[in-house]
């Protein structure tokens, strides 16, 4: 019965420090940073506690211990120890930004995670040996015992990684794991409790002197332990640089994600417990062990060969997984069967050496006490060794391929140091032979290829992978963070990828051709504020946000990039140099961009966040309350702060969650977005935010802003609020009730982790968006307000944008009924619905000038000229009421008096310029050249200038301009189309002919445009 329950407790004990030893390491990382070097002095400052908890076990264990007290006291202080961490750790950031070195330095890193870890890593180290020396009572039970403790304990690991990750982190977040560990803990405590006080274990064999087994007695035996020392090191050394290569290309496969990494532990640990556990009833029966070892190690060496080999077949079998359509959970689940399956074998047979060799070190019962300790604490200090080696030095500059190869040829050439204990020829010739063959089938066996990995991701938000095609790389390194690639598919675009996952698009030939919205998270903010002098960056990327930032007159840019084969990837694009950190006024500097700002002291006028994606591993931490509170602690009082969020793999309940831990920081803000192109930004502020039209209109103005976002029609303020999304009160209304996003729940990373496709019905973000958005302009439109958002609205109906145009109506009736009644008149009106724009002009006598042009231009439109001249008269505005009447008179095509007007500005000038053409082109012509014409509203002046370019004899301008005005003319017939067959539906018959006149005479002036033998014929007819 005390085997049993001395089972339960290693298996509990086992889930309960996985369970701290995950929620420790984030929760650290968000203080010390998530870079690799911060995570990995973490995990060695774990590790560490644990090998010195190993090695002074033997304190405890020298004595013999006749109950299971020594235990439960270990157990109590990793409970008690576990839960007062939490607090502290919680809060360690706010001690961390007292003493900065602390979080930067990482040797003080290293210290600080050791001095917090120390007693309960101690404990955990110390209770594998404990309970070994509690439950092995005779010799023959040595290496029973071992295997089955040491199994019995990685399962527990097992269970610990798999439910951390899958069950304990996505339901109850960090601080809810540190809870169920706790009571793990002391559950464990109050059953050794009662077992010691109930069972008595059987007594200890005491073998007389002269019958002794020890090894010590023979010389051979004190050479094998020796040996065995140096493959427990070894093999420690090997397993935890292996695990980390696997993790580095497996994360490709799985997903940087928190289910990813849970995945591949749970796996790795799997094949550890069953290897132990298979060979428990074997361990009594070996007579010559080192033989066996010396098997085990040429099994292990071609296993890992095997599992090297089997990875190069990862990029099939991605391809084929992500072709076959079915549920996001059996997605995932035949990834971790593939994983297993790969897995298993070297994982298996570094479980089954592990207790044969702590068997081979410790020898006799009495020496288990004293040895056991010492023997896994080597075998920890070893891994630790094992961590660094790969990840810090090996792997960034050699490869993941380079590792795994030479941990194979490491663990084929361990085999050899037991040459000399074969006695017999044969065997030794056999091993020499085996280890040589499997050294060549290492060389010779398939090796990993990292791009024919990332070009089988095929990201479904990627169009050019979805159609397969094949990725030409530019660059590609195994960073610190992630495999960093940067591909093109046509010359044109660069994208900039971390394990297969695009970061961003770079124009490789004009730099103006630049992303958008991450043009605008750099200028928006900037816009913004008042007068801004200092900027903060968080990540490079593809440096589209630094350089939209360095066009401005910014004095300082600090740019904090985590992963430095990012940057080097740019270079890629820029042959060499990247223009944007030749600027004297940027900074660049490699670090966590949380850790940065938490310990340097440094207050900004403007702060941009353009981190990964917020579901993967390490990125999902700037996306959260806590995170959102810092770089609000780190503004002056006007400073403006903006964060991308994207769109793309992202569902409805996340968006809430953002909004709601985003503007619980931020008294103050507003969003813009792109959703061509599935990206949000939103802008936080402690001050009220405002769109100053005359700033941003100078800003706009400005040569090298101007260029680059002209490319994307960006020319005045009311292009800029194009991409305005929701406001500050909106995205609240939107969050209702939602849990915030914190450094604790990760909902973000839970949530969208489990995403395989786009999300439908109510969880789409796009339907949950235009769901709640109004336009809501107005809170930061000032004074002018109502004159802005009449304005705004006259944009959108000139870009044929109704929708928007109705929502701007709406906005503006609560501020000025008469321009907001204006814009719906206006709507009905642009559809050609006649009939309701004179019901609606019927019940009101006040209107805009703008309504009273447009209804002018409907009663001559209907041949009632008179009618259309009384309503002339009400415009209040000269120039209005000027060039409505030179637009009648082209209507009632009254050249004559229209030719002999006296125009006072463009828009009346360019309707008498018609009447000048009929007898002077060429002057007619070169005015209206000069004039800005782009609309549907200009289509006569196109077609004049289309003549005068082929009098002229510019076949060029001809050409490029026929090209552009006929797009023009056919967005409108297709607008017009789409109009009609609404109404044919509503059967509206006097609108419909309208309609269908429109769209034949639109017809033919663009067939008449693009021959231009007979396009003057046409316009004068």
């Amino acid at each position: 019965m005390h085997v049993v329950v001395a089972a339960s407790f290693l298996v509990l004990s086992g889930i309960a420090s996985l369970t701290y030893q995950v929620t420790w390491v984030r929760l650290l990382g968000l203080s010390m940073g998530s870079t690799s070097a911060s995570i990995s002095t973490v995990l060695a400052a774990f590790f560490l506690g644990m090998a010195m908890g190993s090695y002074l076990a033997e304190r405890i264990t020298r004595h013999r211990i006749h109950s299971f007290t020594p235990y439960l006291v270990l157990e109590l202080l990793i409970g008690i120890s576990g839960l007062m961490l939490l607090p502290i750790l919680l809060h360690l950031d706010g001690v961390l930004a007292l003493v900065p070195a602390m979080g930067t330095t990482l040797s003080l890193k290293f210290a600080v995670a050791l001095l917090l870890l120390s007693l309960p890593t101690l404990c955990m180290g110390a209770t594998f040996p404990v309970m070994a020396s509690i439950l092995i009572r005779q010799h023959n039970e040595i290496g029973l015992r071992m295997s089955q403790l040491y199994s019995l304990n990685t399962a527990g690991a097992v269970l610990g990684a798999a439910l951390t990750g899958f069950v304990f982190i996505p339901h109850w977040g960090l601080d809810g794991s540190i809870y169920i560990a706790f009571t793990i803990n002391m559950a464990i405590v109050i059953a050794a409790f009662y077992a010691s006080r109930t069972w008595v274990l059987p007594p200890i064999e005491v073998l007389p002197a002269a019958t002794s087994t020890d090894p010590t007695a023979n010389t051979d035996d004190s050479i094998d332990r020796r040996r065995a020392l140096i493959i427990l090191a070894c093999t420690g050394f090997v397993s935890i640089a292996t695990q980390v290569g696997w993790t580095k290309y497996l994360a490709i496969f799985t997903g940087t994600t928190l289910y990813g990494f849970a995945a591949i532990l749970t796996v790795f640990l799997s094949g550890i417990a069953v290897g132990s556990w298979v060979i428990k009833s074997r361990l009594e029966k070996i007579r010559a062990p080192h033989v066996w070892m010396a098997l085990g190690l040429v099994l292990l060496g071609l296993a890992l060969v095997a599992t090297r080999a089997g990875f190069s077949l990862l990029p099939q079998i991605y391809d084929a997984v992500n072709h076959y359509k079915t549920a996001a959970l059996l997605q995932h689940l035949t990834k971790y069967s593939i994983v297993f399956a790969l897995l298993f074998i070297p994982t298996f047979l570094l479980g089954a050496l592990f207790p044969l060799n702590l068997k081979l070190y410790c020898g006799s019962l009495h020496a288990v006490r004293a040895r056991i300790g010492k023997a896994y604490a080597i075998n920890t200090v070893a891994s630790i060794f094992g961590a660094i080696f790969a990840g810090f030095w090996f792997i960034p500059r050699y490869g993941t391929d380079h590792l795994l190869t030479l941990m194979a040829a490491l663990i084929l050439l361990l085999a050899l140091i037991f040459l000399g204990r074969l006695q017999r020829m044969a065997r030794r010739m056999a091993l020499l032979a085996s280890v040589s063959l499997a050294l060549v089938a290492a060389w010779q066996a398939p090796h990993l290829s990292y791009a024919a990995l990332i070009a089988s991701v095929n990201y479904q938000w990627d169009p050019d992978a979805m159609n397969s095609k094949k990725p030409k790389f530019l660059y590609l390194a195994e960073g610190k963070a992630g495999v960093i690639s940067l591909v093109t598919y046509d010359d044109t675009i660069a994208k900039l990828q971390n394990n297969g996952l695009n970061e961003s698009l770079i124009h490789m030939h004009d730099p103006n051709q630049a992303l958008l919205t991450e043009t605008l998270l750099g200028l928006v903010p900037y816009m913004l504020h008042p007068a801004p002098k200092s900027a903060f960056v968080v990540g490079f990327g593809g440096g589209i946000t630094t350089r939209a930032l360095t066009l401005t007159d910014l004095e300082s840019i600090h740019v904090v990039e985590l992963e430095p084969a990012v940057v080097e990837a740019d270079r890629h694009v820029s042959n060499g140099e990247i223009p944007a950190l030749q600027d004297p006024r940027v900074r660049l500097d490699f670090n966590d961009a949380r850790n940065t700002l938490l310990v340097e002291p440094t207050y900004y006028d403007l702060i941009v966040a353009q981190p990964s994606h917020p579901w993967l591993a390490g990125a999902a931490n700037v996306f959260t309350r806590q995170f959102w509170a810092l770089t609000k602690s780190r503004l002056n009082p006007d400073g403006v702060f903006g964060q991308w969020v994207n769109l793309f793999r992202m569902d409805a309940t996340t968006l809430q969650s953002l909004f709601q831990a985003f503007y619980q920081v931020y008294p103050q803000g507003l969003s813009f977005a792109n959703i061509n192109t599935g990206d949000l930004i939103l802008i936080g502020s402690k001050q009220p935010l405002s769109f100053d039209y005359a700033r941003i209109a100078r800003i706009l103005e400005q040569p090298k802003i101007k260029a680059t976002l002209s490319t994307h029609d960006i020319y005045t303020p009311a292009d800029l609020l194009w991409y305005f999304a929701l406001s500050r009160n909106e995205m609240l209304a939107a969050a209702g009730t939602a849990r915030p996003n914190t450094d604790t729940n990760l909902l973000s990373e839970v949530r969208l982790s489990a995403l395989t496709t786009q999300p439908s019905g109510a969880e789409d973000p796009y339907t949950f968006l235009r769901k709640h958005f109004h336009l809501d302009l107005i809170p930061y439109l000032g004074e002018q307000a109502a004159d802005r958002l009449y304005a705004q609205a006259d944009h959108y109906f000139f870009w044929n944008d109704t929708e928007l145009a109705e929502k701007a109506a709406q906005q503006l009736a609560k501020i000025d009924p008469i321009r907001g009644r204006g814009v719906e008149y206006e709507r009905a009106w642009r559809a050609y619905d006649y009939a309701t724009a004179a019901r609606l002009y019927a019940q009101y006598r006040q209107w805009p000038d703008r309504t009273y042009k447009q209804h002018a231009l409907l009663l001559a439109q209907q041949g009632q000229i008179n009618a259309a001249r009384q309503t002339l008269q009400r415009i209040k505005d000269p120039a209005v009421r000027h060039a409505v009447y030179a637009q009648l008179l082209y209507k009632t095509k009254d050249w004559s008096h229209l030719a002999a007007l006296r125009t006072h500005d463009a828009e009346e000038r360019k309707w008498q310029l018609l009447a000048v053409a009929r007898t002077n082109l060429p002057v007619a012509g070169a005015a209206l050249d000069r004039l800005d014409l782009h609309g549907a509203d200009d289509i006569p002046q196109m077609l004049v200038l289309l003549r005068y370019y082929t009098n002229s004899g510019n076949p060029g301008m001809f050409a490029a301009k026929t090209q552009q005005w006929t797009t023009t003319i056919s967005n409108e017939i297709e607008r017009l189309k789409k109009l009609a067959g609404q109404v044919t539906q509503q059967d509206e018959a006097a609108r419909t002919r309208i309609l269908r006149q429109v769209i034949d005479e639109l017809t033919q002036q663009q067939t008449f445009a693009l021959h231009k033998e007979t396009l003057w014929a046409f316009h004068f007819r």
